[in-house]
């Protein structure tokens, strides 16, 4: 049997950034990054006036990057592209594979850069997150700052917490993305064991 998931160019020192799956009381919920939600959120943000909020601000460490400047990088826009279309033939398989339709699939703002061979996240993956119970620990984007908050914050808040879940940002640049990882990368949770004898399973 052949890999179900194509990862290629999209897999990381700590994995692939690509999903991550959510319990909820009626099923769950697939969370995908997409390049696609990002550029188009800054192009609504750019719309609104807010063309000079930078990415990384606040960060000492890192370049700020305006919103006008991403989105007038050709270098970036292509790299999305490419990663974009590699998610997407692994959205079809997932969506066949698993039963799902689109509203089961909820798009999670991200952009990616690639490095030879594989890609890296722009900044922090937000789908790289740790999952306990109807909390999540998010990797903290530190996105265009407008109206005092991070755009790509609040985008994940509107798309999240209707589902009954709290977002919690976590800042994880130096201890983590710096190093190819994020918060999913360097956690370890203890989770309650099922009742019975889940090795015994039959597909």
């Amino acid at each position: 049997m052949g890999p179900l998931l194509k990862l290629g160019s999209l897999c990381l020192g700590g994995g692939c950034p690509l999903s991550c799956s959510l319990p909820l009381c009626q099923g769950f919920r697939l969370l995908l990054a997409s390049p696609s939600a990002c550029l188009q959120l800054f192009h609504e943000k750019r719309e609104e006036g807010h063309g000079e909020a930078a990415q990384f601000e606040g960060l000492k460490h890192k370049a700020n990057r305006s919103i006008n400047e991403m989105l007038a990088d050709r270098r970036l826009r292509s790299d999305n592209l490419h990663a974009q279309k590699c998610i997407d033939w692994n959205r079809e398989v997932l969506k066949r594979e698993l039963g799902l339709t689109e509203s089961d699939i909820v798009d999670i703002p991200q952009l990616f850069t690639l490095k030879g061979s594989y890609a890296e996240a722009f900044f922090p993956d937000m789908v790289n997150m740790v999952v306990l119970g109807k909390y999540l620990g998010i990797p903290k984007p530190y996105g265009p700052i407008i109206d005092g908050r991070c755009c790509l914050e609040e985008r994940v808040r509107s798309l999240l917490e209707p589902l009954g879940l709290r977002c919690v940002f976590i800042d994880d640049f130096l201890s983590y993305h710096e190093l190819l990882g994020e918060i999913h990368c360097g956690t370890n949770v203890r989770r309650k064991p099922f009742a019975f004898k889940w090795w015994h399973m039959e597909p």
